[in-house]
């Protein structure tokens, strides 16, 4: 346990504060066996449907771009 956080709370309350919430994260942090199983969920989780969607609204801006194109090319209009 490092020394900042020893003073969270000496109770019961800061006990259970430490050990459901500080203690893993800073075993998370401590973590170095070379494991990208964190990062690969990481990116599965976030990145792969952020760029589907991007995707997507690209095709929307597109779609939108080619209907304001037509209707700017009516002579009449």
């Amino acid at each position: 346990m490092t020394r900042r956080w020893q003073g969270l709370g000496q109770g019961r309350a800061g006990r259970w504060l430490r050990r459901r919430t500080v203690e893993p994260l800073l075993r998370f942090h401590r973590d170095e066996r070379g494991d990208m199983v964190e990062y690969v969920l990481v990116i599965a989780a976030i990145a792969l449907p952020l760029m589907f969607l991007f995707e997507r609204l690209v095709e929307v801006l597109a779609d939108y771009f080619s209907m304001i194109a037509f209707y700017v090319s009516w002579p009449f209009l």
